[in-house]
């Protein structure tokens, strides 16, 4: 049969590839500073090589200057703006992103965008104007949706996510959605759903890895580390993640990263290195204030591994460990 189909398969090998990591978390959580603290380590430390697309009126220039929980300086990184009178449109994140890649990016932040789904100029705003002044969407609103120029703007949102050619890093906001729901009593009552992302809701399914963001990084001017920033795994592709564990981004966290992702190690090797970094950390805890071995001890025979010396324990069971100590 003429121009029949003929599929050709490969043998499935690890490779190389370029980070797809979204940050999501509420507003003023700290998610420029993260995306930049993560943007820096995959840039191997070169800061002329990260590229920021700023939709946050020029917050990115706001950490120019500060320290980075690595000890250094936010230097001379590069950025354009997006605003309001330009309008939020997804594929103006694409246009810049092939700029910036032409003038030798080697990660792009998008921060963020949830405006290319909800603000100006986005998706939400290009529908509102299509039914607002074309009749033909009068009597069926959602036909708008349909409208070529619209179908063409919302398939470049997953587009946005990542590119085979730099890291890609994206911010994304988060809000509380509330509703009203019956109580026991039958009267309405306002209560929260929890968060969800301001972009379109299947968003979170295209990036290899996903970071509720818990808390920003606390560095002072002198490059002391007071805290790393802490994130929760919403998804992961990543074998060096797990899924719905929280994790502390230290340098060393986010080096392993970069060498799961551009030198191809093996994900055994990486979770040995995740292991013996927390080991150490739970030593000096304990050497710090010997009376966290009580809490050590509870949590080990809660979970059934009273036996095992810490040495020992699962990463997942370490990586819990961890997590109660220093919120202790």
């Amino acid at each position: 049969m003429a121009g029949e189909f003929l599929p050709q398969f490969t043998t499935a090998e690890r490779k190389r590839c370029k980070a797809s990591i979204m940050l999501e978390g509420l507003s003023g959580h700290g998610k420029t500073g993260v995306a930049l603290y993560i943007a820096f380590i995959l840039a191997n430390k070169a800061w002329d090589k990260v590229f920021v697309i700023d939709t946050e009126k020029g917050s990115a220039s706001l950490f120019a200057g500060s320290t980075t929980p690595t000890g250094d300086k936010i230097t001379n990184f590069k950025k354009v703006e997006l605003t309001d009178s330009i309008g939020y449109r997804p594929s103006y994140y694409l246009r810049l992103r092939e700029a910036a890649i032409q003038a030798g990016a080697e990660v792009v932040i998008n921060d963020s965008c949830s405006h290319a789904w909800q603000y100006a100029g986005g998706v939400l705003d290009m529908v509102a104007e299509k039914k607002a002044t074309n009749t033909r969407y009068e009597k069926d609103s959602y036909a708008a949706w349909g409208d070529a120029d619209i179908v063409k703007e919302k398939n470049n949102i997953p587009l946005i996510i990542r590119d085979e050619r730099v890291h890609v890093i994206s911010t994304v906001r988060v809000k509380e959605k509330l509703e009203y729901v019956k109580n026991a009593e039958g009267k309405n009552e306002l209560q929260s759903l929890g968060e969800q992302q301001i972009q379109q809701s299947d968003l979170k399914y295209e990036p290899d890895l996903v970071l509720h963001l818990l808390s920003p990084a606390r560095v002072t001017a002198e490059g002391k580390v007071i805290d790393y920033p802490v994130a929760r795994v919403v998804k992961t592709r990543y074998a060096i993640f797990n899924l719905d564990q929280e994790y502390t981004l230290t340098p060393e966290l986010l080096l392993q990263l970069k060498a799961y992702l551009e030198e191809g190690v093996a994900p055994e090797e990486l979770a040995e290195a995740q292991r013996k970094e927390i080991l150490i950390k739970i030593k000096d805890i304990v050497k710090a204030n010997p009376a966290r071995q009580a809490i050590i001890d509870l949590i080990k025979e809660q979970l059934g591994f009273e036996k095992v010396p810490v040495k020992d324990l699962p990463l997942d069971i370490l990586r819990n460990l961890i997590i109660t100590l220093t919120k202790e």
